[in-house]
């Protein structure tokens, strides 16, 4: 008869553990990635005996109530919130994310909430740092797992190759120009595009092409650098521009392109202007569109500037000002700003002279040109390889788009992470960086994990390893999504019901048993 009180009682523990699990469950609804904990029952034993009788068992069993032995956590997926912050993530299937505090320690979690701090770090609410791999600048995984650090800016990036890419087109519709290119000169060229390419400091260069066309299905191409012609390099010698043949169908002829017309270079000529009228003769006559003023010295000091002239007569700065006026006859170049000086004035210059027909192949998907560079100078020009190979001529209209792979420096503006765990850096300068790839890790035991609060787990044994994959393997990641709760909110009522009444029962056990054992001692009246 006693036992029956520790059986009722057992069964009043055992529901009491359960409705603080429910009660766990239903307070942690609003919890952003937790995973609803399950409670095991499991049955006690007060007595059991087996006796045989004509060899046949018969067992003698009581129970001795119920405790709750275990809970299971229910890892299935929750659903996703729309947050519109790019760094709030949620896991779309299996896996965990991996974070580290600053004692080295890595928990596992499935709450996305992360930002970046101050050094660029993505950390979580806690701090903890996201772990991934770093990438290299082709977006291959470099090094080991590490925390997660995307760079607040981005070096410049010296422009060293240019392509050409379809739908570029010549339209061979337009007449043939059999006049001298000069860049002044709108009749002596048919098309004219620019766009900006840098230089190793990052400083921005107009970098315009010339498109002359000269005969059927021959174009002559000339490229200039802040209004500076720029030469083909072949091994040294230099010629002034590139000489394309198309085919029949409007293709490239890849066998029959060439540079045309040898030129020389004056490089770091200095000429004085010893009778302080202005005038400066250069020792050369030049190509028009070539002549570039580096410097000017007057008073004892020396101004770096990057003037040239337009092909035209006209000597002008950055701007597209005139500051002074060149004699392609002569040679004869004319600075106002140098005149009625007291002291004698110089200028350093370079320039092409020396035109010399003649042709020489080249390969179309890599030619080479030579830039002066304001900061480097002649020494050190801007080189860029280049590739014509997609240009085509049909009769069609003019269309121009070329790619190049220089930038100026860019600070960070936003961040993005796609569905395969690759984190973006946004730069002011246009560049859309692929910083890191976020690592996943998963368990194939997940009962081994233990919740350590702050929605993080650790496994109960430093020997487990777990399954380490980059983003987007066994799970997608939604960038400015959060997972919810995978509580089940009318579910855990019904449970409530039900961990109610299992007690009240329990309860009633109790008091049945009570009233039996009154009885009994109510007989000896």
């Amino acid at each position: 008869m006693i036992q029956s009180f520790y059986t009722g009682n057992a069964g009043l523990g055992a529901n009491r553990e359960w409705l603080s699990v429910i009660s766990d469950n239903i307070a942690n609804v609003n919890t952003v990635g937790f995973k609803a904990e399950r409670a095991n029952f499991e049955d006690l034993i007060s007595r059991s005996t087996t006796t045989y009788a004509n060899g046949a068992p018969k067992n003698f069993e009581i129970g001795g109530g119920s405790f709750v032995g275990s809970t299971t956590k229910d890892f299935s997926q929750g659903s996703l919130m729309n947050t519109n912050t790019p760094t709030d993530l949620a896991l779309d299937g299996e896996g965990f994310f991996m974070v580290q505090d600053n004692q080295g320690l890595t928990y596992y979690t499935r709450a996305g909430q992360f930002r970046t701090n101050a050094e660029g770090d993505l950390i979580n609410l806690n701090g903890q740092k996201l772990l991934g791999w770093m990438l290299d600048k082709n977006g291959n995984i470099s090094g080991a797992i590490q925390a997660i650090n995307i760079p607040n800016s981005v070096s410049p990036a010296q422009t060293t190759k240019v392509s050409f890419k379809e739908p570029t087109n010549l339209d061979s519709r337009v007449e043939v120009i059999s006049a001298a290119f000069t860049p002044g000169d709108s009749t002596t060229f048919n098309y004219v595009n620019s766009f900006t390419t840098y230089d190793s400091l990052g400083n921005p260069h107009i970098t315009s092409y010339y498109f002359q066309r000269t005969g059927t299905n021959t174009w002559n191409v000339y490229k200039l650098i802040d209004g500076t012609i720029s030469p083909i390099d072949v091994g040294g010698t230099l010629y002034k521009s590139l000489q394309l043949q198309f085919r029949s169908d409007g293709s490239l002829d890849v066998n029959n392109v060439y540079a045309d017309t040898q030129v020389t270079l004056a490089s770091n000529e200095t000429q004085t202007d010893a009778t302080t009228d202005g005038y400066f003769r250069l020792t050369n006559l030049p190509t028009k569109g070539s002549v570039h003023i580096k410097s000017y010295t007057t008073g004892g000091t020396t101004y770096i500037v990057n003037w040239h002239d337009d092909g035209a007569g006209n000597i002008v700065n950055e701007n597209g000002e005139v500051v002074g006026s060149i004699d392609y006859a002569t040679g004869d170049i004319y600075i106002p700003l140098l005149e009625n000086t007291a002291t004698t004035d110089q200028i350093t210059v370079d320039y092409l002279y020396n035109e010399t027909a003649g042709t020489v192949a080249v390969d179309p998907a890599k030619v080479v040109f030579s830039g002066y560079d304001p900061n480097n100078g002649a020494a050190n020009p801007l080189i860029t390889t280049e590739n014509f190979k997609e240009i085509r001529q049909v009769a069609s209209d003019f269309i121009f788009y070329a790619q190049q792979d220089g930038y100026a420096k860019g600070d960070l503006l936003s961040v993005a992470v796609s569905e395969d765990g690759i984190v973006k850096g946004v730069y002011s300068n246009g560049q859309v960086k692929d910083i890191a790839r976020i690592a996943i890790a998963t368990f194939k035991d997940k009962e081994i994990l233990v919740r350590k609060g702050n929605n993080l787990y650790l496994p109960n044994s430093r020997t487990y390893t777990p399954i380490i994959v980059p983003g987007g393997v066994i799970s997608k990641i939604r960038s400015g999504f959060l997972e919810l709760s995978n509580v089940d909110i009318s579910r855990e009522f019904i449970n409530l019901i039900t961990a109610q009444r299992a007690y009240q029962a329990n309860a009633r056990t109790i008091t049945t048993s009570d009233q039996v054992l009154q009885e009994t001692m109510n007989i000896k009246r």
